[in-house]
């Protein structure tokens, strides 16, 4: 188990469990806030073929930020998790500085709506 505290920014293995209640799976998030339950992260998806969401942003630096394939950051799929279910495997990386200033601008986009 990783020990590790999340940060902003960061990208982490975090658990989602089946809508039907049976099993879960890992998948990469971006740490977008802390909050009072645990974390709101954004997903990420490496499916960059797929029709892609008005506010996705392809992760320009995806290696540097520790990733095995180009991935998507998903502004428009925030979710609120608690800390602990963070994978076994837990930290992948952190995003570089303009890929934090590019989905920045994207958040503040939605958020002035």
């Amino acid at each position: 188990m990783n020990d590790r505290a999340p940060q902003v920014w960061e990208i982490w293995h975090a658990r989602f469990d089946y809508s039907e209640g049976k099993g879960h799976k890992y998948r990469p998030v971006i740490v977008v806030d802390m909050c009072s339950y645990g974390l709101l992260v954004m997903m990420v998806t490496s499916a960059t073929n797929k029709l892609q969401f008005e506010h996705d942003y392809l992760i320009r630096d995806w290696r540097e930020a520790g990733l095995e394939k180009a991935s998507i950051a998903r502004a428009d799929r925030i979710a609120e998790i608690p800390s602990g279910y963070l994978g076994t495997t837990g930290y992948i990386g952190t995003l570089t500085e303009r890929d934090i200033v590019a989905i920045t601008m994207i958040l503040a986009e939605i958020a002035s709506g």
